[in-house]
């Protein structure tokens, strides 16, 4: 199957999956895009001619944080029409792929508002001790700092729990710092 007939026949599937429409744009794998971000890519099967791959996609990136999703996808006679195409896509790839979107989507909106309440603690800590020097990945932060004779250690992970080392600090700037850091973690 060439690049148009390819996006007429989802075109045409599109029409026979509730919510599902067509994103076909030339030079690009087409899509049918649909409900809650769900996102089928249509490829052709090289090596056989008249069947089509319809692939489930995830949302942009998730894959590389995510590395244990699933992988959906089915291939099907293309030749059989597009009624029989968004039957198969129905019955075989979405209630799988559907389950298993929903929970990406759940763990990505989780590590969203962890990565959040850790920007926050962070934000207080450099705030409080301007002269800390910050070192992030994509699973923890770590403020370094030194005020005087006392220095110390925040590592805040992912789940924004903290370990917290603090050297030669008064009674008054220990106080402080963590009297913040509790702030901003309720």
């Amino acid at each position: 199957m060439n690049d148009w007939e390819i996006e007429e026949l989802v075109i045409e599937v599109a029409a026979h999956l509730e919510g599902y429409r067509p994103l076909v744009r030339s030079g690009h794998p087409t899509y049918l895009l649909g409900p809650a971000d769900a996102r089928l890519v249509v490829h052709p099967v090289w090596n056989q001619r008249g069947r089509i791959r319809v692939l489930g996609i995830y949302p942009d990136g998730s894959r590389g944080t995510l590395p244990d999703l699933r992988r959906h996808e089915i291939t099907v006679t293309a030749a059989r029409g597009a009624k029989f195409v968004a039957k198969r896509i129905e019955r075989r790839l979405l209630p799988d792929y559907r389950r298993d979107l929903l929970a990406c989507c759940e763990r990505l909106a989780t590590k969203a508002t962890e990565n959040g309440r850790r920007a926050e603690i962070v934000e207080t800590l450099v705030e409080l001790l301007p002269v800390a020097s910050l070192t992030e990945n994509e699973r923890e932060a770590v403020v370094r700092w030194r005020l005087g004779g006392a220095s110390g250690s925040f590592a805040v992970h992912g789940d924004a729990t903290s370990t917290i080392e603090i050297h030669a600090a008064d009674r008054e700037l220990t106080e402080r710092v963590a009297y913040a850091v509790q702030q901003r973690s309720m």
